[in-house]
């Protein structure tokens, strides 16, 4: 009941009261009033008939009081209807008073659940979670030795789950892992369920460390046994950190920050394990941050500039394509490599903007050393997994070439045996291939598929990963796979490209097995775009075979 319905619900009571008192007042004051004017009347007779006899004063005194009672019954059984009737009112009052109580109370206890409980799983939710967090943080501070853990624990997988099998599914998932994590801890512990796929777990009064690393592993062998959604088996693993009150905390949001972290790490060492948080972790992922922020501000500040490493035919040592590597010109840190800033730039979706960049700026180069006379010199410029699922890939390759007017045929995009493998992919590469764009396979060997497969794909050329071509001069083994690559490929008619190249020992065997095109610093490291243009005029290839400290493949 809200505060107007109150007070006109007391004031109506009061009223009430007012005319029961006003009721019984009227009562009285005409039973005294009848009663007077009863004996004044037998006062006035005397005076006026004194010959009135004994008896007649008596009778016509007893019929005035007769007639007196009588109506002053009859105001009275009127004025107790009229009491009775005030009284079922204000019954009736107090009855809808006690029910709208009562309802408003229905209302606050569903109102406070809904609060602090989360409606899918029953489990409390971030608001009650963080507010018994808040009671446990101040223990420590009367008793020393007091320890607890605060546990992040998010699901590998679960996107898996709910983009095939659906939400509703996902749901009961959801569920099935809320009560399995309940059957993990103590009665003392809280399990929460925060949003999503996240969960959290409270461990109050621990008696050292172990305790908390044995809930995790409890959790990791509970999460192992499949669960049976609408007739199917279902695994779902879970990355899980941990924060311990050992070190000092401000605050009690500093425990999920930090268990945060941890689980953070967790993903990103493989999945489906612990992590307990230390501060280096906290280090870690302030650094992201600000290579994230800085990251953003390149792309505004256009900090990127590209290298290009030449690819060299063995037939007659002539350059014929260059592959464009990005770096980034950090005005504080000097140049990056991709190795540090490509999976972040992934992870944050800002390779697109990156990507794209990359394309229009190698295309646009290539156009010019066109017009130089090289007409025939590739481009390639390499496409991330993240690129095909959010990008319309061959939309914005045709919108470039339209753009810079490079001849499509000297465009050649690398990918690696996963993304090529996937049903989407294979449709843009036919795609591209109807275009006349190239596509070659980087870092080939180093994936799971075969030679086999790769005849269904629209694949120009086979890049033979560096790990291979390192060994190939101290290692049978190694030597007869890259043999066996080379000639099943050009069974299939596919170009082979041996990346890393560094010796001459590795040339000469690789030009016996009829390798095509070699990558690598025996001939030149990834070059700005005026020393390529230099090394294109003189028909050569920088070599650094003088250099004793050669580095390892291609950055």
């Amino acid at each position: 009941m809200s505060f107007t319905g109150g007070i006109e619900k007391t004031s109506a009571i009061n009223a009430i009261k007012r005319n029961l008192n006003t009721l019984n007042s009227v009562v009285l004051l005409i039973v005294f009033t009848l009663l007077f004017l009863n004996i004044k009347f037998i006062y006035n007779i005397l005076d006026y008939v004194p010959s009135l006899s004994i008896v007649t004063i008596l009778t016509i005194v007893s019929g005035l009081i007769l007639i007196s009672l009588y109506l002053s019954r009859a105001i009275s059984k009127n004025a107790i209807s009229k009491l009775d009737e005030y009284d079922s009112q204000l019954n009736n009052t107090l009855i809808s008073m006690d029910q709208e109580i009562t309802d408003r109370k229905l209302i606050e206890k569903q109102l406070e659940y809904q609060m602090n409980f989360d409606s899918l799983t029953g489990l409390p939710n971030r608001t009650l979670f963080t507010n018994r967090l808040n009671r446990i943080y101040e223990r420590p501070q009367k008793h020393a030795d007091y320890l607890f853990a605060v546990i992040l624990l998010d699901l590998d997988g679960f996107k898996v789950v709910n983009d095939s099998m659906g939400h509703l599914t996902g749901d009961k998932l959801i569920v099935k892992v809320a009560r399995r994590l309940e059957s993990c801890v103590r009665p003392v512990d809280t399990v929460a369920h925060f949003a999503g796929d996240e969960f959290a777990i409270l461990l109050d009064d621990l008696r050292d460390e172990s305790d908390t690393l044995l809930a995790a592993e409890r959790i990791q062998e509970q999460l192992k046994t499949p669960f049976v959604l609408d007739g199917q088996d279902v695994f779902v693993s879970a990355s899980i950190g941990i924060a311990l009150n050992t070190k000092d905390y401000h605050q009690e949001e500093d425990f999920l920050r930090d268990a945060d972290i941890a689980m953070y790490h967790a993903k990103q060492n493989g999945r489906a394990r612990f992590e307990m948080f230390d501060t280096k972790m906290y280090d870690s992922i302030m650094k992201r941050v600000t290579l994230e922020a800085d990251l953003r501000l390149a792309i505004a500040r256009e900090e990127f500039i590209i290298h290009y490493q030449p690819i060299v035919s063995l037939a007659d040592k002539k350059i014929t394509a260059v592959e464009a590597l990005i770096r980034w010109q950090h005005p504080q840190n000097g140049l990056i490599s991709p190795l540090e800033f490509i999976p972040l730039a992934e992870d944050t979706g800002l390779i697109s903007l990156i990507g794209e960049w990359v394309l229009k700026t190698a295309c646009a180069r290539n156009k010019a050393w066109h017009d130089d006379g090289y007409k025939d010199l590739h481009v390639e410029v390499n496409f991330s997994a993240v690129q095909f699922m959010q990008q319309d890939i061959s939309k914005m390759i045709a919108e470039t070439l339209d753009e810079t007017g490079m001849n499509a045929e000297t465009l050649d995009i690398e990918v690696t045996e996963s993304i090529a493998m996937k049903g989407h992919s294979i449709e843009v590469l036919n795609k591209l291939s109807s275009m006349g764009i190239g596509t070659s396979i980087d870092d080939f060997g180093t994936g799971y598929s075969s030679l086999g497969s790769l005849k269904r794909f629209p694949i120009n050329a086979l890049k033979i990963d560096k790990s291979f071509i390192k060994d190939i001069t101290t290692d049978p083994d190694v030597e007869a796979i890259v043999m066996a690559i080379i000639a099943m490929a050009h069974t299939l008619k596919i170009k082979v490209v041996a990346e890393g190249v560094e010796t001459e020992e590795q040339l000469t065997l690789l030009h016996a097995h009829q390798c095509d095109e070699v990558q690598g610093y025996y001939y030149s490291p990834p070059v700005p775009e005026d020393e390529l243009s230099r090394l294109l005029k003189k028909d050569q290839c920088l070599s650094l075979r003088k250099n004793k400290e050669t580095k390892s493949g291609k950055e």
